[in-house]
C-alpha cells in the first residue's frame, strides 16, 4: 500500500514541475522498484514458510495441508508488485474509470473462479484471489504502456 500511495503522490508532482516525460519516468522507477519488492517479499515468505508453519500448529497433517495455500499466497506477491505501483499511478493521474473497469475486470474473475467447484477449498479461494490480482495487474501495465496518459 505505500507503493501505491507514493506512486499517487509522486507522479503527479512530477508531471506538474516536468513533462510527461519526467512523469513517465518517475512511474517507471516506482514500477520497477514494486515489482522488485512484490519479488523480494515472495522469495522471503517462501523460505521463511518452513519455520513459520511450525510456529503456528503442531500437528503435521495441519503443517502438510497449508504449504499448497501458503505458496499460492507467496505467489500472489509477485502479482501485487506491479499492481500497487500501477494503481497508485492510475489515482494520480485521476483515471479513476479506467481503473473501476480494471477493478471490475478483476472481480468478475475472482468471482467466476469463487463460483466454480474450486471457491469451496481454501487453495480454490486463494487461486481466486491470485486470478484477481493478475487481472488487475495486466489491466494497470496495459494501461501504464499503452492506453494512459503517460504511454
Amino acid at each position: 500500500m505505500g507503493v501505491q500511495s507514493t506512486a499517487a503522490t509522486l507522479v503527479p508532482s512530477a508531471l506538474a514541475k516536468g513533462s510527461v516525460s519526467s512523469g513517465r519516468s518517475v512511474a517507471d522507477r516506482i514500477f520497477l522498484w514494486g515489482t522488485f519488492l512484490g519479488f523480494a517479499l515472495a522469495a522471503a515468505q517462501y523460505i521463511a514458510l518452513p519455520y513459520l508453519v511450525p510456529v503456528f500448529t503442531t500437528l503435521p497433517d495441519v503443517q502438510e495441508a497449508i504449504k499448497l495455500p501458503a505458496l499460492i499466497s507467496s505467489f500472489t506477491h509477485i502479482l501485487n508488485g506491479p499492481l500497487f505501483p500501477g494503481e497508485g499511478v492510475m489515482l494520480g493521474l485521476g483515471t479513476f474509470k479506467a481503473l473501476a473497469t480494471v477493478t471490475a475486470m478483476g472481480i468478475g474473475t475472482m468471482v467466476a473462479c469463487l463460483l466454480s467447484p474450486m471457491g469451496k477449498r481454501l487453495d480454490g479461494i486463494l487461486l481466486s484471489m491470485a486470478a484477481f490480482h493478475l487481472v488487475q495487474a495486466v489491466g494497470v501495465t496495459v494501461h501504464h504502456l499503452r492506453i494512459g496518459p503517460l504511454r
